[in-house]
C-alpha cells in the first residue's frame, strides 16, 4: 500500500484465482440519471452518493453498469449487517413506484468529465476536482465514484481503487478503476475495492490504531476488508475489523468507524428527520456582521443540531438558534438545517439577505426590512433664548424611514423630520438621535453633549 497526496490506494495481485461472485446484478428503477443529484432526496440524512464517471470522448456504458452498482450496494449492506447486526451504510436514495428493490432506487448520476484525468498518480484528484465544480462537493454526502477510463496502469499489480476522507479540499470520496482488477470483467473483487475505499472515506485506520501500517491499513489479519493488500477473495470471506480494536467498534480514543454519520443505526429508536427551522431572519449587526436566527426545530429523540450554509455551501455546526456570520457585500443565500445525534437531516429553511435592503426575493425584491438604518452623521446646535433647534443631514434607508426618535433624559420625542426644537428647562443632560424605518429597525445612535447644548 502507498499514500499519495489526496488518496490511500487499494493494490491487488492481478495474477490472484478468480473467486466465487460477492456481488449480483439487481435491475436499477431509474429511467434517467441525474447530472450531479436528483431532488428532493428521498434520503434526509447523511447518505452515500454513487456515481458512473466517464473521461471526455468515452463511451457511456452507465446502461450496463447501473444494474452491477446496484448490486454492490446490496452486497454491501448484507455484509455490513452479517458483521453488526446494529449498522448498515446509508445510500442516497430518490422517490420511485413499485420498484422490486429498495437499492433498485439508488440516486445514480451518469458524468461525463471535461478535462483528461491522466495516468494513475494524478487520476484521483483530477477526477475530484472535476467533480466538485459539477457539485459532488456536499459535506452531507460521501460520494462513492466508479470511474470508466483509463488509468494507464500495467504489469501484475495495479491500483483498484482510491479514497480520501473529507477535508478543507471537499467532501469525501472513494474511487473504484474499472479498468483494474477484473471490475469491469466480473461482480467479484470489484465491491471489495468500493467498500475498503468507502470506509476510508469513514476515516479508517488512523495511525493510532494498535494494528495500524503503510498508510491507513491494518496488518493484523490477511482477509480484514482495510488489509494493505487484496487477496482476491470476494467481499463475503472478509471481516470487518478483526478483534474490534482498529477502526471499527474499539474502546480507543481515534476514529471509530461505527460511529459515522454515513452508517444507519438499526438499534436506534430515532426514525424521522427533525423538522424544519421556522421563522428564519437574516438581519446587520451593529458590529458589522449578519445575524442568522430562527426558531427551535423538533426531533422525536432528539437532540438537535443546526447547519448553516451561505449559497449552499456548507459554513458551520451549532447548537443555537442563533449565529453571527461575516459581513457580505453581495446577496447572499442563507440556509439552516437541523441534524439529530444518527446524522438524519430535516429539509433547508432558505432566506436571502441584501445587505443595505434586507431579506429578499430571487429577483432581489424586498419582503422584509432587517437592516438598521444608518446613523445620523453629525447634528448642528442653533442656540435661541428659550430653546436649542438641533438639525441634521436626513437619513436615507433602503426600505423608507419613518423617522428619528430623540431621547433627552428620560423623556424620548419621536420626529418625522431631521429637526427638533428643544425648550432649555428640559435640557438636563445630552441628547441622543436616531433614525427608525419602517420596519421598526432602529439606528445607531449619536449623542449630543451636554456642553454643547448649553
Amino acid at each position: 500500500m502507498k499514500r499519495g497526496l489526496a488518496a490511500v490506494a487499494a493494490f491487488v495481485a492481478l495474477g490472484a484465482a478468480a473467486p466465487a461472485h460477492a456481488s449480483t446484478p439487481i435491475p436499477w428503477c431509474g429511467t434517467s440519471s441525474s447530472a450531479a443529484d436528483r431532488a428532493p432526496d428521498a434520503t434526509l440524512a447523511f447518505s452515500v452518493h454513487v456515481a458512473y464517471v466517464r473521461p471526455t470522448g468515452a463511451a457511456d456504458r452507465f446502461a450496463e453498469f447501473a444494474p452491477r452498482m446496484v448490486g454492490d450496494m446490496a452486497a454491501f449492506d448484507a455484509w455490513w449487517r452479517r458483521e453488526d447486526a446494529t449498522r448498515t451504510p446509508r445510500f442516497d436514495l430518490f422517490p420511485t413506484i413499485d420498484c422490486a428493490s429498495t437499492f433498485g432506487s439508488l440516486d445514480l448520476s451518469n458524468v461525463q468529465l471535461t478535462q483528461p484525468t491522466g495516468g494513475i498518480n494524478g487520476a484521483f484528484g483530477s477526477i475530484r476536482r472535476q467533480l466538485a465544480q459539477v457539485g459532488f462537493d456536499e459535506a452531507e454526502k460521501a460520494y462513492l465514484v466508479y470511474f470508466d477510463g483509463s488509468t494507464g496502469q500495467s504489469g501484475d499489480a495495479r491500483v483498484c481503487g482510491q479514497g480520501a476522507a473529507p477535508s478543507g479540499f471537499g467532501a469525501g470520496m472513494a474511487v473504484v478503476y474499472l479498468d483494474s482488477c477484473f471490475a469491469d470483467e466480473g461482480d467479484d473483487l470489484r465491491p471489495v475495492t468500493a467498500l475498503h475505499e468507502l470506509i476510508h472515506v469513514m476515516g479508517a485506520v488512523e495511525r493510532a490504531a494498535p494494528n495500524s501500517c503503510q498508510s491507513g491499513h491494518v496488518c493484523d489479519f490477511p482477509l480484514d476488508l482495510m488489509g494493505a493488500e487484496l487477496t482476491g477473495e470476494p467481499l463475503d470471506s472478509h471481516v470487518l475489523d478483526s478483534g474490534h480494536n482498529d477502526y471499527y467498534g474499539h474502546s480507543g480514543s481515534w476514529t471509530d468507524v461505527q460511529d459515522s454519520t454515513f452508517l444507519e443505526r438499526l438499534d436506534s429508536p430515532d426514525r424521522t428527520p427533525p423538522t424544519t427551522p421556522s421563522g428564519l431572519i437574516v438581519a446587520d449587526d451593529p458590529r458589522g456582521s449578519v445575524r442568522v436566527s430562527w426558531q427551535p426545530a423538533t426531533d422525536d429523540v432528539g437532540p438537535v443540531l443546526y447547519r448553516l450554509y451561505e449559497d449552499g455551501e456548507f459554513v458551520r455546526e451549532v447548537t443555537t438558534t442563533s449565529v453571527l456570520l461575516p459581513g457580505t457585500t453581495a446577496t447572499v443565500r442563507y440556509s439552516v438545517r437541523a441534524a439529530d445525534a444518527v446524522g438524519r437531516l430535516g429539509v433547508a429553511s432558505d432566506a436571502r439577505f441584501r445587505p443595505g435592503l434586507g431579506m429578499v426575493d430571487e429577483q432581489g425584491r424586498l419582503v422584509r426590512d432587517t437592516v438598521r438604518p444608518p446613523g445620523v452623521m453629525r447634528v448642528a446646535v442653533r442656540k435661541l433664548a428659550k430653546t436649542v433647534v438641533l438639525s441634521w443631514p436626513a437619513v436615507r434607508d433602503g426600505g423608507g424611514l419613518r423617522g428619528y426618535r430623540v431621547k433627552i433624559g428620560a423623556r424620548t420625542l419621536t420626529v418625522s423630520k431631521p429637526t427638533v426644537a428643544i425648550a432649555r428647562s428640559r435640557l438636563v443632560g445630552a441628547v441622543s438621535i436616531l433614525a427608525v424605518d419602517r420596519a421598526g429597525n432602529a439606528g445607531p445612535a449619536l449623542v449630543v453633549s451636554r456642553s454643547r447644548l448649553r
